[in-house]
């Protein structure tokens, strides 16, 4: 048996393909741009290493949460360079104040996102900010064997699954292991999005070089992008609001996400990370004095080394704890998302038609014309309208 009875499940970690000593592994691309192992049953031994490093066919041990609430940096800086409330860059910056190295994603030079590694400040800003596709992890896991081997402090900053993937690729518990998730509603391809950025640049006669989700400063930060760019030897940059991207127009309305994110075994009370963070976009119906639209991020401490870190950055953050209740109720915490009616169909236009056609057919802009308007409201305004309508 191998890793293939997985199937659509398949989370893309290449845990199993950076595990295998006979080369029986191969990485591809489904129809739909999905990352997929297949398997050289010459080359197979049926040795079972693949099987048990697999996220979806094991789960690294977990645990249910200790502390909850929530919280943002004190610093206004790192704050800003995070999409929510800034705890990742200050948990980091702890970590890396300890001499040790922080993994995360990043996009690297060709906009392709991957597993890059910090040791300074430098180093970690690319790590900041959601990204919403697919992350390589390349060799990171090696890397960071070796790492923890040597006894320097590791922070791994993942989707749950990939740090399940991790741990169970260690197969030994490192105390100077520390794994920090977000909660994650789904992953989207690299397919998809070098599609989309190939399209604004035709559209607009640009070279996009650089591109950040999560724009903050320009209202709801969920809501908004930009993007570096040269256009005729000059160096620009642009933001807008997600339903002017595809990629992140696809996302928003779930159907970019991959087969197996809308029945993730990872979304439930026990975690397998130490700490748990995520957006709080609710946090006015339970907290008047935080404005969520400044940075806030809701927190959950899931082990005694989260805990003993938490402590740590304690003087670096303002947090309030919370009954576990609220924070479930108001995150992904439970598996079971609808698969959008029109995914299939979107997906099936984007391979036998193209990419401008799939565009065309779900993502144009001027199908939501009423929620462009709504989100480019003044925030008073948009803010009066949320309070007609009982959201706040």
């Amino acid at each position: 048996m191998s890793v293939l009875k997985v199937g659509k499940n398949c989370c893309g970690c290449k845990s199993c393909f950076n595990v295998c000593r006979f080369g029986a592994l191969s990485l591809g691309k489904d129809k739909y741009g999905f990352e997929s192992v297949g398997v050289d049953g010459k080359l197979c031994v049926d040795c079972g290493l693949c099987e048990q490093v697999c996220p979806q066919i094991n789960t690294a041990p977990a645990k249910s949460h200790i502390k909850c609430g929530w919280a943002y940096a004190v610093d206004d800086e790192v704050k800003e360079n995070g999409s929510s409330g800034g705890l990742f860059g200050t948990v980091a910056k702890a970590v890396l104040a300890d001499g040790g190295t922080v993994f995360g994603a990043a996009f690297d030079y060709n906009l392709q996102l991957k597993t890059a590694k910090a040791q300074n400040s430098d180093e970690l800003e690319p790590l900041y900010k959601s990204k919403y596709l697919l992350c390589d992890t390349g060799e990171s896991f090696s890397q960071i064997k070796q790492l923890l081997k040597s006894g320097k402090p590791v922070l791994y900053c993942s989707s749950p699954c990939q740090i399940s993937a991790l741990k169970l690729f260690l197969g030994k518990t490192y105390e100077n292991l520390l794994t920090m998730e977000f909660i994650c509603h789904g992953v989207a391809s690299q397919a998809l999005f070098d599609e989309s950025v190939k399209y604004i640049e035709e559209k607009k006669n640009i070279k996009i070089t650089g591109f950040t989700f999560r724009k903050k400063g320009m209202g709801p930060s969920s809501h908004y992008y930009s993007y570096k760019y040269i256009k005729g030897g000059k160096a620009g940059e642009k933001a807008g609001i997600y339903l002017t991207f595809p990629f992140y127009n696809a996302y928003c309305k779930e159907l970019a996400y991959r087969e197996g994110c809308y029945t993730c075994k990872y979304a439930s009370e026990k975690r397998c990370a130490d700490i748990t963070v995520g957006d709080f976009h609710t946090i006015s119906k339970y907290d008047k004095t935080v404005d969520r639209f400044a940075g806030v991020s809701m927190f959950v401490i899931n082990t005694e080394k989260g805990l003993e870190y938490w402590e740590k950055i304690s003087s670096d953050i303002r947090q309030k704890e919370m009954p576990w209740e609220i924070i479930y109720k108001n995150n992904r915490f439970s598996a079971g998302d609808k698969i959008p009616a029109d995914r299939k169909q979107f997906f099936d236009c984007f391979a036998d038609e193209g990419f401008k056609a799939a565009v065309n057919k779900y993502l144009r802009p001027s199908r939501d014309i009423k929620s462009i308007v709504y989100y480019k409201m003044p925030s008073f305004v948009r803010n009066a309208v949320i309070k007609m309508k009982g959201e706040k």
